[in-house]
């Protein structure tokens, strides 16, 4: 008799098993899409596009300069707009250069400002993801690195704020995600190359 009742029970608990099963797969398929491997190829896809746009937009940079027009410089006070009041003051001969074709210094030295990422550095960048969120002179995401560097921290500050951020920093941007598991080494030679900026 015991048998007969626990048939029907026995079948619903492995039709249960069976659908919890299928749904912790499908669980598993999505957390894995968004923070397991996935998320590794979404990085990859994003990076890709950015370099993508990286290669249309300094085109028209170097055909502009050789010309001698100042089109560069818009690109210049944009990026310098991105970060505090007292940089866009820095930048208003450039952004002056833009509108007044006889202030032909200004649009040179603008890209003189803008050093080359070494390659060790870039490959950090790169390794831990950084550049999704970042960029050496553009805001992307986060603000770029040489606003970072106008802050003045200090390399051990800066290794404190990209394991605990503090957001209240960066008004205006969203909250950056801790990044414990990048090595203090790591975050030392890219601080030191941001304070270089």
């Amino acid at each position: 008799m015991t048998l007969k009742k626990s048939t029907p029970l026995a079948l619903i608990a492995l039709a249960v098993s069976f659908f919890i099963g299928c749904s912790s797969q499908e669980d598993k398929d999505k957390y894995d899409h968004y923070y397991g491997s996935g998320s590794k190829s979404r990085e990859e896809t994003a990076l890709v596009a950015l370099q993508n746009e990286r290669r249309n937009q300094p085109a028209p940079a170097p055909a502009a300069a050789a010309s001698g027009q100042g089109a560069a410089a818009p690109a210049a006070g944009d990026s310098a707009n991105a970060g505090s009041g007292d940089a866009a003051i820095g930048q208003g001969g450039v952004a002056a250069a833009a509108t007044n074709p006889d202030a032909a210094a200004a649009p040179t030295a603008a890209p003189a400002k803008r050093k080359p990422v070494p390659a060790d550095v870039s490959a950090l960048l790169n390794k831990h993801a950084c550049l999704a969120c970042h960029q050496p002179y553009d805001k992307v995401i986060g603000p770029a690195y040489a606003d970072v560097a106008k802050k003045k921290y200090t390399s051990d500050q800066i290794v404190e704020l990209v394991h605990s951020p503090k957001p209240e920093h960066w008004p205006g941007y969203p909250p950056m995600a801790p990044m414990a598991h990048v090595p203090k080494g790591d975050i030392v030679v890219i601080a030191n190359w941001i304070n270089s900026l």
